[in-house]
């Protein structure tokens, strides 16, 4: 048996607090015989575990011979010999010379590290000494002293590197050390500080910048064991790291659009190691499980499989889960998937795994299914590379089909993905008509423009994003694409409010990256049919409900049944049973518990149609002047995604080009109850209407009409009507002039056509006689001019010749116009339907071409100063 060498511990007692030193540390203290300690800096309190009888020695009246001396004789005795430095031993510690006399004995070190005062210096100071965006380096130095530096380990040199820099052994030299930085280049502003006895009672903290520091230095008194840091990061705040940052990823929180995948994995390992793999994995993903034959499966929380059932339980878990991950070698993954293999927009992804990790293939389901982002996911858990096969992915871009699954869309005709993806790769020309955030991915691919599917050129392939065509009629080379592509599947106890029911669902979309749009409709059990909270939502969001009889749910096998919904309604599942059914597809998002509330969300497949409302929706839009700058992104995204518009003609004329070839309701002035009625009509027929107005569709526009005649007309009682605001005539014509408005006005249509004419008078009366600007809509036609002329005089008489007015024709559009001048200068003849009349107030002023209104801060403010 042989003798194990004699030893000497070097210990790290941490920058001076007596609980900064390890517990390791402290335990070899508390079992010494010999302690060898720098007494002029270790803090004497570490002394105080030595036992009884333990001999202790201060270094500081030692010379190196005498230490090692020392030291060696006891260890060689057999003694348990502790050298005890301050902080840690590697830093300035010259424990190499003590080591090197030491192993000419025989004599084994071990270094026990220790709390560095550079570390109790920072958390004296607060202070992260390696900050985002500002350093994210630490320089641990000194100046020269009867130690000389290394060529090439200036303060000069080390200055350059904008690095943080701490000095330990300078506060002899420190006013030297800040003006060398100072000649260095860094700013006056650099901050600074000194750290006295860092973690002692008698810390002190001395702050300041290079500029200023010398002098505190001289003034402070302090002469040694202080350290002295210097950098921007002392002072630094306002950015964030990126390691917590929520759009930072890595292998257990990943946000890369390329390796999202947030559906349910099965997956299969068949050795102890491919089971420390697959436990690997599966504690990185959100929803995975895990199938073995190793009975040794149960410790890595998997399903045990017997072999001869492996090929049945795969069968059995096929459409259960969206991805299947194998653990080995590729043959066996390809083997046992074979016979299960249908079509490539419902098969589901499947990912081979080395058992090292080193390798995973994307073998099924590469873009729709999302095996390509699932197989980089798993490589930057596993540290692998990802081996992905498809063409689009190999030369770098975006395919049309994984684009629409990393943003959760559906494609309505997928048969048409190959020729698309394949025009991509060898440069014919294609025209998508896709919101801009989506355009923009495309942007440096020399083939595809974007614009209106009216502007389509002969030849052109054609993709269409948000599209409401019928699959049935859609044209050659054409790609339908459709962000409406999840079934809301809904449970919730009785008399749930509304407001509860509708903030359960802004989390549940919120916490999936999912927006309201991409709904297509709602479901529920037939004992939810009138639940109002649940006819609210499919209300407000104009989207159709589907209720089922709860025989018919609960022959669905959902992955999350509940034995308490079992026992009060007699079956397992509402939410998600609900929207398997609606959706055809599967659970795309498991069902989340809320206050008395249950949702889950299951995918529409490709190919298939969104389910067809029982009625329809009308989305009454505002166009403001017509101008494309003046129309919101929300309104031509609606414009967009309807199958019908409805407006006046010449509303129309002002988007021609992005609704060709969409049926149109149309009519002119008079026209406006058939036009509105029409468009009921087709909405009560499960059709999305978008009803166009100018201005905004709430003032002097159709909103109103349509809910008078659905309030009015039993045909049209079910009919969702949905308002999106424009730009009104006065806030236009109000930019125009400048800032008329801004304490407020009123706004009078003086037409008498609706309205009969004593209701305008009456009107006016009440108007002329207030301290508010008035704006003047439909002021005069041809032969309609009383009115105009009759209110001109009205607010003469009431506010005085003196009172500035305008006059704005065209508002917003190329064409527009203005005049300003007083009510005793209104040109009534340069009036006509297409202009706009502000009349305004006390407090309105003129500033050249301009006119706005005093809001009130110069008497409360300006004239107090």
């Amino acid at each position: 048996m042989t003798t194990p060498p004699p030893i000497v511990h070097f210990i790290g007692a941490g920058p001076g607090a007596s609980d900064l030193i390890t517990e390791r540390g402290g335990d070899l203290l508390r079992r010494a015989d010999l302690v060898v300690y720098a007494g002029s800096l270790v803090n004497p309190d570490h002394l105080t575990r030595c036992p009884s009888g333990c001999t202790l020695l201060d270094s500081a009246k030692m010379d190196l011979g005498e230490q090692v001396d020392a030291m060696s004789e006891a260890a060689l005795n057999g003694k348990l010999v502790v050298r005890l430095h301050t902080g840690d031993p590697s830093m300035y510690g010259a424990i190499a010379e003590q080591i090197e006399g030491l192993a000419e004995r025989g004599i084994t070190p071990v270094i026990v590290p220790g709390v560095s005062s550079v570390f109790a210096a920072a958390a004296a100071l607060k202070a992260e000494l390696t900050y985002p965006g500002v350093s994210q380096s630490l320089i641990l130095t000194r100046t020269p002293g009867r130690t000389p530096m290394p060529s090439g380990e200036s303060v000069e040199a080390f200055a350059r590197t904008g690095a943080t820099l701490a000095f330990y052994l300078s506060m002899g030299n420190a006013s030297d050390l800040m003006e060398q930085l100072r000649q260095t280049g860094l700013p006056d502003d650099t901050p600074a500080a000194i750290v006295y006895r860092a973690s002692w009672p008698e810390e002190r903290i001395l702050r300041g910048t290079i500029a200023t520091m010398g002098r505190q230095a001289e003034e402070s008194g302090i002469g040694r064991q202080a350290l002295i840091l210097v950098g921007k990061a002392l002072d630094a705040h306002g950015n964030r790291s990126k390691l917590y940052d929520r759009s930072f990823s890595h292998g257990y929180r990943n946000n890369l659009p390329g390796e999202q995948y947030a559906g349910n994995c099965a997956i299969y390992a068949f050795t102890e190691k491919g089971l420390a793999r697959a436990a690997e994995l599966a504690a990185a993903l959100d929803h995975a499980d895990i199938f073995t034959t190793r009975p040794a499966g149960a410790h890595f929380g998997a399903s045990v499989v017997a072999s001869e059932e492996l090929d049945s339980r795969l069968e059995h878990n096929w459409r259960r889960y969206t991805a299947h991950i194998f653990i080995g070698a590729t043959g066996i993954a390809v083997r046992k998937i074979a016979p299960l293999l249908r079509d490539k927009t419902t098969d589901p992804a499947v990912v081979s795994c080395t058992e090292s990790g080193s390798h995973l293939i994307s073998l099924v389901s590469g873009h729709l299914g999302g095996a390509n982002r699932l197989c980089r996911r798993l490589a930057r858990i596993t540290g692998g590379q990802a081996v992905v096969s498809t063409a689009t992915d190999s030369r770098g871009i975006p395919s049309f089909d994984e684009t629409a699954a990393q943003h959760r869309a559906r494609i309505l005709n997928p048969d048409a993905v190959k020729e698309l993806n394949a025009a991509l790769l060898d440069g014919s020309p294609i025209l998508l008509s896709a919101p801009a955030a989506i355009a923009a991915l495309w942007e440096n691919a020399p083939n595809v423009r974007t614009g209106a599917p009216a502007t389509r050129q002969p030849g052109e392939h054609l993709v269409v994003w948000g599209s409401r065509l019928d699959p049935a009629s859609i044209p050659p080379r054409t790609l339908l694409i459709d962000e409406a592509a999840f079934v809301l599947g809904i449970g919730c106890k009785k008399d749930t409010p509304a407001s509860t029911l509708c903030a359960a669902l802004r989390d549940l979309l919120q916490r999936h990256g999912l927006a309201p749009q991409q709904i297509a409709s709602i479901a529920t059990c037939d004992l939810k049919a009138d639940e109002p909270a649940i006819l609210a939502l499919a209300e407000e969001h104009g989207l159709p409900l589907s209720v089922f009889e709860r025989d018919r749910l609960a022959a669905i096998d959902t992955p999350t049944p509940s034995s308490t919904v079992q026992e009060k309604i007699g079956i397992p599942s509402v939410a998600e049973a609900a929207a398997i059914l609606a959706s055809g597809g599967h659970v795309a998002v498991p069902k989340t518990k809320y206050e008395g509330i249950t949702l889950s969300l299951a995918s529409i497949p490709h190919g298939s149609r969104a389910p067809a409302p029982a009625c329809g929706r009308i989305t009454v839009v505002g166009l403001g002047s017509g101008s494309p700058a003046h129309i919101t992104p929300e309104v031509s995204d609606a414009i967009r995604r309807c199958d019908i518009v409805a407006g006046y003609t010449k509303y129309l004329d002002f988007i021609r080009d992005e609704i060709a070839g969409k049926p149109l309701i149309q009519n002119g002035m008079l026209g406006e109850v058939a036009r509105c009625r029409d468009a009921l009509a087709a909405a009560a027929e499960g059709k999305e209407v978008c009803m166009v107005c100018s201005g905004d569709p709430g003032v002097l526009a159709m909103a109103g009409l349509l809910y008078e005649l659905r309030d009015n007309e039993p045909p049209f009682a079910e009919v969702v009507i949905r308002v999106l605001p424009g730009i009104t005539a006065a806030s236009l014509a109000a930019a125009r002039l400048g800032a008329p408005l801004q304490n407020g006005y009123h706004l009078i249509s003086l037409s008498d056509l609706l309205v009969p004419t004593e209701e305008v008078r009456r009107n006016l009366t009440h108007t002329v006689h207030t301290a508010l600007p008035a704006v003047l809509y439909n002021p005069a036609g041809r032969k309609r001019r009383h009115l105009m002329e009759e209110a001109v005089a009205r607010f003469t008489e009431a506010r005085g010749a003196e009172t500035l007015c305008a006059i704005v024709r065209h508002a917003g559009r190329p064409q527009e116009s203005a005049w300003i001048g007083t009510l005793a200068e209104f040109p009534c003849d340069r009036v006509d339907m297409s202009s706009l009349i502000l009349i305004g107030g006390p407090r309105t002023r003129r500033s050249g071409d301009t006119l706005y209104e005093a809001r009130g801060y110069q008497e409360k403010y300006l004239e107090k100063e």
